[in-house]
This record gives structure tokens, sequence and C-alpha cells, in this order.
């Protein structure tokens, strides 16, 4: 992996680790990892509560409204697994805010936070490092690590695995309308990409072959453990990708 983007993802998997621990679901943004203050300039208990809540919720809160663009018409909607928020965490602007009520929104790769229980917003993209939404780990991909890895487009992926090799999604989602019976219909459909990382470069992989020919020297040993496991990669595309991601890792053991 480029060096620009190695250190990126470890300390993001780090802070994912740590989530395992930390994340509750109490609220919008109630913990902000930071310093706690000297005790001889900490406020009260209530004061200081307070000032935190306050704090975090005007730092998230500064970005545009999100417009829900879906129109009545429709067949799926343009969300990361669910169409109605749920509590994640955010690495943002160098903080993890954890219980935020949110979306990701996988036609504009927007993520999206709800308060108040309706006022949606976009998160500035620049400022969101990584974030956790369901058992789901997303880490963005910036421009400049994109330069060092002309692969990998700008972006937020979701890693499906880390270890000696790595495998990464690039969630899609493509908005497209069709006439049908004598109206207008939206649909939202499903256009994952796959990057697997072996050595120091990222390759998109979209089948066993693909992936026969990144790990060419585990070629004959994966291509048997596939057809012992009956993977299928065209109805189980994702699954049988990791399978093989997570044989290769045994393999160099």
């Amino acid at each position: 992996m480029p060096p620009a983007l190695l250190p990126i993802l470890k300390v993001k998997l780090l802070f994912f680790a740590l989530l395992l621990f930390a994340v509750s679901f109490d609220g919008l943004a109630q913990t902000v990892q930071s310093a706690s203050p000297t005790p001889q300039n900490q406020p009260s208990y209530p004061i200081s509560l307070y000032r935190q809540a306050t704090k975090t919720e005007s730092h998230l809160l500064n970005g545009p409204e999100y417009v829900d663009y879906r129109k009545v018409n429709r067949v799926g909607h343009q969300f990361f697994l669910q169409d109605q928020k749920a509590p994640g965490s955010v690495l943002y602007d160098g903080s993890w805010y954890h219980d935020v009520p949110m979306l990701y929104d996988l036609v504009l790769d927007q993520v999206v936070i709800v308060s108040n229980g309706f006022l949606m917003q976009k998160l500035i993209q620049e400022k969101v490092d990584a974030f956790v939404l369901g058992k789901h780990l997303f880490v963005a991909v910036t421009a400049q690590d994109s330069a060092s890895n002309s692969a990998l487009p700008v972006g937020f992926y979701d890693v499906l695995h880390d270890g000696n090799t790595k495998l990464l999604a690039k969630r899609i989602k493509l908005r497209t309308f069709a006439i049908e019976e004598m109206k207008e219909v939206e649909h939202y459909d499903v256009e994952d990409k796959f990057f697997v990382k072996k050595g120091n470069g990222y390759h998109q992989v979209s089948g066993g072959k693909s992936v026969y020919k990144v790990f060419g020297d585990k070629k004959k040993e994966l291509k048997k453990y596939a057809r012992a496991q009956k993977l299928n990669f065209r109805k189980a595309r994702e699954a049988s990708l990791l399978a093989l991601v997570l044989q290769y890792d045994a393999l160099q053991k």
C-alpha cells in the first residue's frame, strides 16, 4: 500500500477496534473523545455536560441542509442498508462522535445526520475521515490518497477485511428513470465495486478470474478451494470474494 494511504487506514482501523467497546446508543453525539479539563479548570458536572453537548452538536451541525430528492414513484432508495436514520459513529475533524442519527447516501457518496428528529444535514465531506454504520466501518480515500493509488477513486470505502491482504468495497447506487404504466418511475440499483490490496497497490476485482490474476502465486490452491466451497460469484459475489481473500491470507501463514 502507498505510504500516504497505509497510515490512514491503520489509524482508522485502530479506532474501529476501540469503537467495539465504546459505542452506545443514547442520543445525538453524546460522546466526544477529547482531553479532560484539568481539575482546577473543570466546571461543575451539569455545566460541563451542557457545554460538551452544545459544542458537539454545533460542531457537527455546521453543514448544508440535505434535501431528500426521492420521487413518489420509485423502486428502492438511495441509502445504505435502510432508508431510516440509525445511530452511528463518525470521525469528524479529528474527533469521534458517537450515537449520531445518520444515513449514508450512496448516490451522492454523502454522510447525512439527522437532528431534532427530522432536520437532515450533510457533513462536510473533507472533514469525515471514517464512520461506522451498522457493523460496517467506512474509511475515506482522499484526493491525495487516490493520487498515490490510482486504482482507488476518491470516496468512502467499506472495510471488509484488513489483514496481510485487504478487501474494500465501494458502495454505489445508480439512480435511473423508466416509463412504466404511463408514468415515470425512479429506480435505485446497487453497483458495488471491490478492491483487493496486495503488496503496494490495490486492484479492482469482480470475480474469481480477476482474483486469481492478483493472487497468481496461489492460483492453483485458490481454484481448488473455490471448487470445494462451491463459491458462486454471480449469486454471492461479495461473500465469494471475501472467502478467497481470507483463504489467500491463510495460505500465506
